[in-house]
């Protein structure tokens, strides 16, 4: 799979140089005498220095022909002429033969043409190519064809079935498919507080903010500091705290330069003094302040908190975006570390180029068109240049045969902040695998098609001094091949430190893509398959609207969890999604990966009993935009001006059952307002009742019931009243009639009463007015 490429490659350059040097040759005797026009005969047109150099040239033409028609047969191991990719019957029967034929009958006219060196008869060489070309049509391209119309169509599961068997086994093992734990397992009963003091963890970890753009919103007011810092991405990691197993969501504090304020932007400032971020932030996924902002336990600077960060490298000099193409360090000016420092640091990193004397100064000016690098007094002997300090830049430049993730993500390994970046090796030439097409599966964020892919390396960026470090797996060919083409490029990622290790996460991308083949190639009966009785599909996010009425919206992204697996003790940091039949709504199955060391890169997948109707994310999250209570309070904001935005929608895996966790944000129509956690609807397994709450305990408490004092006893059987939120009887009472007038007012715009219509909605809104003084809220 690794040289058929470059194979088909070098064959093709080959023929085509070789085809230009030929037709240069032919014009050159032409214009120089080899050839007589005045002579009777063809044979006796062309001298004899010409024919031998015209013979051997069009002999080894003919030979690279016949390799081309050889190679051919391997690339029908991809091909895509039967329902599957891979060889069908079609190409085993019909289309291999007739290359193999071809590539015969190319050879006898390269040697008919090197004997025509001695032999003058040009007769046999052009009837051996009239011969070869129409071989080339009725052999290679006609009676394939004919066979596969007239002889499989109409009989094409019995010829099809063993081909189809070979592209199951050959896309499971592409894709790592096969290496998943598949397993059927019913849906038990709902949860009791019992099951919640069991699972404490991962109820202390149910993620509530949505990373883009929610919570990126209140990042870059509560904690941007100053205008010239940016928060370009947040990611979920996993933490060791003092309270146990904690997922946090961190962001890096970066420096933009496009941010410095009016008449600031000069030069020196740009590229000496504001050279770095500073510091990074993270808050709890699980929880709001009364004022409904994320809760920090990383913040401010310089950062105090955890994950702590060791001050002498909280320094952000390489970063996901710049605004600069290059910063200028140990100069005589001072770089900024954050305003109100008593001693701003100067960078001592190992990064950087010298860039001291006349001349390295010279070469880089001219390479970055900027005098100033020359004329300005502030660059000293000891002065380096940091270049390439964007991941995009820095990261994959020297490895431009692998594929990037599209979410780089930063850890705090042992105090220093640390970019860890996903790369896959991919090709689209494994034998009898199914391509896949990168944008469909991952929802644009990669492209390309590829047939197989593996996670075999984890590129790291120290983000103080730009130490680049790819760990590879050096077990998977690919890689390994080019770990032997490039001595040293590569480090064993068996030797990749413990402390940066536990912050390895299984990549979202390739877990994507992985879901996305599973889906069909869960089936590994060839008849089942071709009937496409059990195709499953990854949901549509039911959270977002899709572009037009009827289309699909786009996929649910897989979300980081901390979950124990039905049947085992431990909590792993999983990655989950769950699966729903074709073209249907309900859900039948779900996937996790784990990315704790000691198991990381397991894959289990679950499928539900047949005949089990288990609700999915889409009928779950309607029948919470339908509950009595969420709707009235919805109705409320939204009159109010208010806007309600959802959060991402989770499906929870815990012990035999599932909770669907849909986290609600309001913001208020004012321009500066930030997203304000406000009510967690939550769903206590399939066809529960829809609880809500204003925070998650509330939520838990209403969907599972309340955790009891040590020594009392508990009644998981009795129901739990969902809480009706902030507004009282007379309230509701308000909102009905509200609703009411507002509905009169619809229906006298329709019959053109104009005068009523606007008597009812002023009173209408008269009425939200009173229940949202009632409810105590700001009106």
């Amino acid at each position: 799979m690794f040289t058929l490429p470059w194979l088909r490659f070098l064959q093709g350059w080959l023929f085509s140089s070789l085809v230009g040097v030929t037709v240069l040759v032919g014009l050159a005797h032409a214009l120089w005498g080899g050839i007589r026009p005045q002579a009777p005969v063809f044979a006796d047109k062309v001298t004899p220095p010409v024919r031998a150099h015209l013979s051997v040239l069009l002999g080894l033409i003919m030979l690279v022909k016949a390799w081309g028609y050889w190679i051919g047969r391997y690339d029908l191991l991809t091909s895509r002429r039967g329902l599957v990719q891979g060889a069908s019957y079609t190409d085993v029967n019909a289309q291999l033969p007739a290359l193999t034929f071809l590539s015969v009958v190319a050879v006898v006219c390269a040697l008919l043409f090197f004997l025509n060196i001695r032999v003058r008869l040009w007769s046999l060489p052009v009837i051996a190519v009239a011969l070869l070309g129409l071989v080339s049509v009725l052999l290679g391209a006609a009676y394939p064809a004919f066979v596969q119309q007239f002889r499989v169509r109409p009989n094409e599961q019995q010829f099809e079935l063993p081909y189809i068997e070979r592209n199951i086994r050959g896309t499971r093992a592409a894709f790592g498919l096969d290496r998943i734990e598949f397993q059927q397992r019913d849906v038990g009963e709902p949860l009791t507080p019992d099951d919640r003091v069991a699972n404490a963890t991962t109820m202390e970890n149910i993620r509530l903010w949505r990373p883009i753009p929610i919570l990126a919103e209140n990042f870059r007011s509560l904690q941007r500091i100053r205008q010239y810092y940016e928060f370009n991405d947040i990611d979920v990691d996993r933490y060791e705290t003092a309270e146990g197993p904690r997922l946090l969501m961190v962001a890096a504090r970066e420096i933009a330069q496009s941010g410095i304020p009016t008449g600031g932007r000069t030069w020196t400032n740009e590229h000496l003094t504001y050279t770095h971020g500073y510091g990074a932030v993270a808050a709890l996924v699980n929880t709001a302040t009364p004022e409904g902002q994320p809760v920090f336990t990383l913040k401010d600077i310089p950062p105090r908190g955890a994950p702590e960060i060791d001050p002498d490298r909280a320094g952000i000099y390489y970063q996901e975006r710049t605004d600069v193409p290059f910063v200028v360090v140990g100069t005589r000016t001072e770089e900024l570390d954050y305003e109100g420092a008593a001693d701003n640091l100067q960078y001592e990193g190992a990064g950087g180029i010298p860039i001291g004397n006349l001349l390295q100064r010279a070469l880089f000016a001219w390479h970055f068109r900027d005098v100033n690098l020359l004329t300005t007094g502030q660059i000293t002997g000891d002065s380096r240049i940091l270049i390439n300090r964007s991941l995009e830049e820095r990261v994959p430049a020297p490895v431009p045969f692998l594929r990037f993730d599209a979410d780089p993500y930063l850890a705090v390994v042992d105090g220093r902040p640390t970019w860890i970046w996903d790369a896959y090796t991919t090709t689209d030439a494994y034998p009898y695998s199914q391509a896949l097409d990168l944008a469909e599966a991952t929802d644009g964020l990669l492209t390309g098609t590829v047939n197989y892919m593996r996670n075999s390396v984890k590129a790291t960026v120290d983000a103080y001094d730009g130490t680049l470090t790819y760990y590879a797996d050096l077990d998977e060919p690919i890689a390994a091949a080019y770990s032997r083409a490039f001595p040293g490029l590569f480090t064993d990622i068996e030797r990749a430190p413990e402390a940066l290790r536990a912050h390895f996460r299984y990549p979202e991308n390739l877990f994507q893509a992985q879901a996305y083949q599973f889906a069909n190639y869960h089936v590994e009966d060839p008849s089942v398959f071709y009937q496409k009785q059990d195709f499953w599909e990854v949901p549509a996010d039911p959270t977002v609207r899709p572009a037009t009425v009827g289309a699909k919206g786009p996929l649910l992204r897989p979300y980081y969890v901390l979950a124990r697996l039905p049947g085992e003790q431990d909590v792993d940091f999983l990655l989950v999604l769950p699966f729903v039949p074709e073209g249907r709504n309900n859900m039948v199955g779900w996937i996790a990966a784990s990315s704790d060391p000691e198991e990381y890169g397991r894959v289990v997948a679950y499928r539900f009993p047949t005949g089990r109707n288990i609700e999915g994310p889409s009928q779950v999250h309607a029948r919470m935009n339908q509950d009595e209570v969420f709707s009235r309070e919805r109705t409320l904001l939204g009159q109010a001006g208010s806007q309600v935005l959802f959060g991402d929608f989770l499906v929870i895996p815990v012990e035999q059952t599932f909770l669907y966790v849909q986290p609600v944000y309001v913001r208020a129509e004012q321009e500066a307002s930030l997203p304000e956690l406000k009510f967690v609807l939550l769903v206590n397994g399939s066809g529960g009742e829809v609880a809500i709450g204003g925070t998650l305990e509330e939520a838990l408490d209403a969907a599972i019931g309340a955790i009891g004092e040590p020594g009392e006893p508990q009644e998981p059987g009795e129901p739990q009243e969902p809480p009706a939120g902030p507004a009282p009887e007379e309230v509701r009472r308000l909102l009905d009639e509200a609703l009411a007038r507002f509905e009169a007012a619809r229906e006298a715009l329709l019959a053109g009463d104009l005068a009523t219509y606007q008597r009812e909605l002023e009173r209408a809104e008269e009425l939200v007015a009173e229940a949202r003084e009632l409810a105590g809220l700001s009106p």
